[in-house]
């Protein structure tokens, strides 16, 4: 069996995770397991296997030297509901190859990233060698639905056995061939070395009830409609954090002439570049807080007023902000736009602060950087807001270092098939991920002891 059908055989495991457990193919991701161990047998038996609770799979590769704190590699398996199976070329979960390419639902998000870490380790097995540090491996099942029940319980496990890891590596940022052409025509490695926070607010409009025929001054849903527009029309400021500029920073020293110059020196055209990121929509997630309606729901019949009416509202908080400042904006704007009937609360399991930064500098980022310029020798390496969220953020208090970085190259197309229909990568691409992270074990004992 090749390499890549091995990834395939994981794409048609149809492991779709849900809010409602009860709504899980237990069959499927009780099935995960055991089919890694298939097919990877060299490194299955060169780890020692963990199954932590029933959403997490943790592998450890004991190093030689256990003196060194050991670093924790990480991708999910479980995956977003593929849709409308109409707007699909082909079956969601088929795992074809063809034209060069594989298809199928997870290929990019995220299990793609898992049979290259699996794939990488198999070949080290396979060939006698043993790390240095010790590697732990650890694939969440539930990290589109939180990670509480799978990295998030591992990561409590991991804390009572008093565990620290040197650095994490988990999804992220890809080799970006397209997003930045505004800048360079080189392609960017974007290392992810922040995360921004995450919060769903719960907005309920209470209303008199009634017949339609007798409608009050303003109804439930009415209220939520003003509240949800003066939301959506009073953006959170644009501000330069520590990762964007040094972003612009890696960006500037490969372009020439003035623009070049403005790159390298953010801090003295702050404005201006605050301008012109705000009018990239690559760009513009990474310099301000977005707040987006998500779900509303309100009334059961065509002809009856409801008493109330709920909206889902989606906020990821750019790294100097906090849960509690986005709070009390949001509240401020809806006081202002509706004079009371409104009232706002956290969703559980749904509230997280801004990851702080991992270090840009010193022998674990060079890691990172000499194995990416290796793998891809014309490639710029920047550091990277992650504006969405990811499994390692349970480990903020176990590690100094989180690094955030789908190693694999991706163009518009294959972004945009991320949680869409059409989902697959280009198989050349994922064999350079296989390579990336082969280098990344072999030379992971670079820094010595902690």
């Amino acid at each position: 069996m090749t390499a890549s059908e091995r990834f395939a055989q994981l794409i048609r495991l149809p492991t779709v995770s849900s809010y409602d457990p009860n709504e899980e193919d237990s069959v499927a991701f009780d099935r995960f397991p055991g089919l890694l161990a298939e097919l990877y047998p060299s490194a299955h038996e060169a780890m020692n296997r963990e199954l932590i609770g029933n959403r997490s799979v943790v592998y450890q590769w004991a190093g030689s030297d256990p003196s060194l704190e050991p670093v924790l590699g990480m991708a999910h398996y479980d995956v977003v509901p593929p849709g409308d199976p109409e707007k699909w070329d082909g079956p969601a979960f088929s795992g074809d190859i063809a034209d060069g390419r594989i298809h199928g639902r997870g290929s990019l998000d995220d299990k793609g990233m898992l049979a290259a870490w699996m794939e990488a380790a198999d070949r080290l097995a396979a060939e006698g060698f043993r790390p240095v540090r010790t590697l732990y491996l650890v694939f969440g099942g539930d990290e589109e639905t939180s990670g509480i029940r799978g990295a998030g319980m591992a990561a409590s496990v991991f804390a009572e056995r008093g565990l620290r890891f040197a650095f994490v590596l988990d999804e992220g940022g890809a080799v970006a061939t397209e997003q930045l052409d505004a800048f360079t025509d080189r392609p960017v490695a974007l290392i992810g070395a922040a995360e921004k926070g995450y919060l769903t607010l719960k907005i309920t409009s209470e209303g008199l009830p009634g017949h339609a025929s007798a409608p009050p001054k303003h109804s439930a849903i009415g209220r939520l409609s003003t509240t949800l527009a003066a939301l959506e029309s009073h953006h959170f400021p644009v501000r330069l954090t520590e990762m964007p500029v040094g972003m612009l920073r890696s960006l500037g020293k490969d372009i020439r002439g003035l623009k070049g110059f403005l790159l390298r020196h953010p801090g003295f055209f702050r404005s201006i570049i605050q301008k012109i990121l705000a009018g990239n929509p690559t760009m513009v997630s990474m310099i301000r807080t977005t707040l987006v309606s998500t779900i509303i729901r309100g009334g059961e019949r065509d002809n009856v007023i409801p008493e109330t009416a709920e909206a889902r509202v989606n906020l990821r908080i750019l790294p100097g902000e906090t849960v509690a400042s986005v709070s009390i904006r949001v509240k401020k704007i809806i006081s202002r736009a509706v004079d009371g009937g409104i009232s706002v609360e956290a969703v559980e399991g749904s509230v997280f602060e801004p990851v702080p930064s991992s270090p840009t500098s010193g022998v674990y980022w060079d890691l990172l950087q000499s194995q990416a310029e290796k793998t891809w020798p014309d490639v710029i390496v920047t550091p990277y807001l992650m504006i969405a969220t990811t499994d390692s953020r349970w480990y903020r208090d176990l590690t100094d270092a989180i690094y955030r970085f789908i190693p694999m190259e991706a163009g518009r197309k294959e972004i945009q098939s991320v949680h869409a229909p059409n989902e697959s990568v280009s198989l050349d691409a994922w064999d350079k991920s296989v390579d990336f992270l082969e280098g990344i074990i072999r030379n992971m004992h670079i820094g010595g002891a902690c």
